[in-house]
């Protein structure tokens, strides 16, 4: 009796191994058990040896029209481990059948979290303080303004996209007696309660720069956001303003952020995302003291990062035994 044929998963990151058990019983694993990151010859270079049927993939790889043509038509489905998916030729998977499961809704405390965490790591000057603190400066200025930040008490608070992420932001801020919720966006949200109508305001993108004292990104890179935030931007902001950006890098115009900062057009930027990432090492907002920058830990949380494996797996064995996906991707939609 002939078995059946099993289908051929490729995986390009590391994952704990109670992930990786169902998903050997399912398919014929091609997976290396190392930290270390793929390159991007390696992935063709693996893709020609033994073409899949399926990937899975972390959100800094990028699949292209070259990846997908090398995949050929076995290639059905990607699975992407992240909520954003613009590191995906979505007209090109479209064009082949391809269908693409991710994994939304999973993140939104951990990225919160981390969201007022780099805000304040930014306002309080904390890499700053770190680095005097070991290097021996510590105790060596009587000025009694010496590492002063900007406090959050009746702040101003301006965020640019209200989704999921950006009110669960907005909450946590609540509890640091800030004035006032400005907040843009594609609508205005309906807000129940009285407190929250007085608290929270909808306004152009202009008005929210120029009238906020913290500035936080949480909307979705695509065509209308990309680079919105550019020298004229940042020439409407506050000069004592603070700018938060835990989306995407690719909707600040780095070159311009750079100069508001060395200039002092704005006081200071937080960036837990970059283009590219990682950020080159002589890249020169590395160079700036006002310009605090994680390297995209967003959703370093253990229990987020434990469900988004969860949904990466459960999309790839639903799809493989012609159940629906946990979460589908609708490319026709977007």
């Amino acid at each position: 009796m002939t078995s059946a044929i099993r289908p051929r998963l490729l995986i390009l990151h590391q994952m704990p191994s109670q992930f990786i058990r169902p998903l050997e019983r399912v398919f014929d694993l091609d997976y290396k058990d190392t930290s270390v990151p793929v390159t991007r010859e390696q992935i063709l270079s693996r893709i020609r040896a033994n073409p899949p049927d399926a990937m899975l993939f972390p959100g800094g790889i990028k699949i292209d029209k070259e990846v997908l043509s090398t995949a050929g038509d076995k290639l059905k489905m990607l699975a992407t481990f992240s909520v954003g998916y613009n590191h995906i030729d979505l007209k090109e998977c479209q064009k082949r059948g391809i269908s693409i499961g991710y994994t939304p809704g999973v993140l939104t405390n951990g990225v919160a979290d981390l969201g007022v965490a780099l805000l304040l790591a930014t306002s309080r000057r904390i890499s700053e303080a770190m680095k005097k603190a070991r290097n021996g400066e510590w105790g060596k200025s009587s000025d009694i303004m010496w590492m002063c930040g900007k406090p959050l008490a009746n702040s101003i608070i301006g965020i640019v996209g209200l989704g999921q992420i950006g009110l669960a932001i907005a909450r946590r801020l609540q509890a640091f007696s800030i004035q006032q919720i400005l907040y843009s966006g594609t609508r205005e949200k309906q807000f129940d309660s009285e407190d929250d109508k007085k608290l929270f305001k909808f306004v152009q993108f202009e008005k929210l720069l120029n009238q906020s004292d913290f500035v936080i990104i949480a909307c979705a890179l695509n065509e209308k956001t990309e680079n919105m935030f550019n020298k004229q931007a940042f020439e409407q902001m506050k000069n004592d303003a603070i700018l938060i950006n835990i989306a995407r890098g690719g909707i600040v115009d780095q070159e311009a952020l750079y100069d508001a900062l060395k200039n002092g057009q704005i006081q200071a930027a937080g960036l837990d995302v970059t283009t590219p990432e990682p950020l080159p090492l002589d890249h020169p907002l590395l160079t700036l003291e006002n310009c605090t920058i994680f390297p995209h830990i967003g959703s370093a949380d253990e229990s987020a990062r434990h469900q988004m494996a969860q949904v990466c797996v459960d999309n790839l064995l639903n799809f493989f035994s012609g159940k629906p996906m946990v979460h589908q991707l609708k490319i026709d939609n977007l």
